[in-house]
């Protein structure tokens, strides 16, 4: 009798599952082909949304009167007749995922459920569902089972990737947002590329600088400065072990070793005679050219070719009328040297393909982004 009690509970339990799974499959495809005037309709919303969206994922904040604009607007729109199913089920999950973000589970919980009795299969329902799970492996187990069975869904992909970034996976999570891109292109819906781009660039910053554990607790978005510069370096690279000998130093006996080896000091000037590596030892924060000076010296110093140091002013002084390939960088500038080489080598860029921007902070994340590249030649 028992014997037979437990076989009932397990085909039960397997015909649930199944069914489940067949219903999510079945819901999933439902919302491939909307047709022009549906995607239309539903992008008025998503691309108010996505803007939202993005700004949270950047800076961790919302703007509360904005968002209660964007609630009372997806109200009245619901309170009209004769909206299509997909409709009221895809603002009601865009209205559960801004509660979500006000910290308001329960709405959010009551949006997630009207919105999948409506049109559970709608993306916006599937990525509110998984967004609901408050831990994160759980959200990414959701969103790995909407793709097993719908593995082009931009959305669930991108969301994925949200989710991996969270993780620190940052390599498989820039793999699913470009992925997510593609896919939103050819659903023509390129507004996410244009509004994700900085979050997409930020994950690739991220991935590029190799953060390890060793950065845990350094903010990636504080502006550098001299003391954070030479403790970055010497904690992420073996660049200056020569000048350490393997012994842990205090941040005032590490600088100390540094300026004494000339790295604060411009290649045009190695032993400081003009005093300009005050522009780095007085420095409040390293700007760009700051930060140029001290990459090209250690590169240099890798090396072991002083010759290198003065490599561009030498060459460029043997031109009869030459110009700075740098248009904000001037043949007399003391940094010059250091300006092209960080660029040639492609450890730092011009912005704008024309200008180095010198005066501009430099961030951490910047720093140990540009770091990586200078190691890794």
């Amino acid at each position: 009798m028992k014997k037979n009690l437990f076989l009932l509970f397990l085909v039960a339990t397997v015909s649930l599952f199944t069914s489940c799974a067949t219903t999510l499959q079945q819901d999933v495809f439902q919302t491939t082909d909307l047709n022009q005037e549906l995607m239309e309709e539903i992008s008025v919303y998503e691309d108010r949304f996505i803007l939202i969206d993005s700004d949270y994922l950047l800076t961790g904040k919302i703007d509360p009167s904005t968002i209660k604009i964007f609630h009372d607007n997806i109200g009245e729109q619901l309170s009209k007749s004769h909206l299509e199913p997909i409709i009221i089920a895809h603002i009601t999950a865009i209205d559960g995922i801004l509660y979500l973000m006000e910290g308001k589970d329960k709405k959010a919980l009551d949006c997630y459920n009207s919105a999948k009795a409506t049109k559970g299969g709608d993306d916006y329902v599937l990525l509110l569902g998984t967004k609901l799970e408050k831990d994160l492996n759980k959200s990414i187990d959701k969103a790995n089972e909407i793709l097993s069975f719908d593995p082009n869904n931009s959305i669930i992909l991108l969301e994925k990737g949200k989710l991996l970034y969270q993780q620190k996976q940052y390599d498989k999570a820039i793999a699913l947002i470009d992925q997510a891109f593609i896919e939103f292109d050819n659903q023509n819906r390129q507004s996410y590329r244009a509004v994700y781009k900085e979050f997409r660039d930020k994950v690739w910053t991220l991935y590029n600088s190799g953060i390890s554990s060793n950065n845990s607790n350094y903010s990636l978005t504080a502006a550098l400065t001299k003391e954070l510069m030479v403790q970055l370096t010497a904690e992420n690279t073996s660049l200056l072990e020569d000048l350490t000998r393997g012994t842990k130093l205090s941040s005032s006996q590490l600088i100390d070793k540094v300026e004494k080896a000339g790295l604060f000091n411009p290649a045009g000037d190695p032993e400081n005679s003009k005093g300009l590596a005050v522009t780095i030892t007085n420095a409040e924060t390293i700007n760009r050219v700051a930060c140029a000076r001290f990459l090209w010296n250690l590169y240099v110093m890798k090396k072991g070719n002083p010759k290198l140091a003065t490599r561009y002013s030498s060459r460029y002084s043997k031109m009869a009328n030459a110009k700075s390939p740098v248009a904000d960088i001037v043949l007399e500038n003391v940094d010059f040297d250091a300006v092209l080489g960080v660029v040639e080598n492609e450890f730092m860029n011009l912005p704008d393909g024309k200008n180095f921007n010198p005066g501009k902070e430099v961030s951490v994340l910047e720093f140990l982004s540009y770091l990586k590249l200078l190691s890794d030649r």
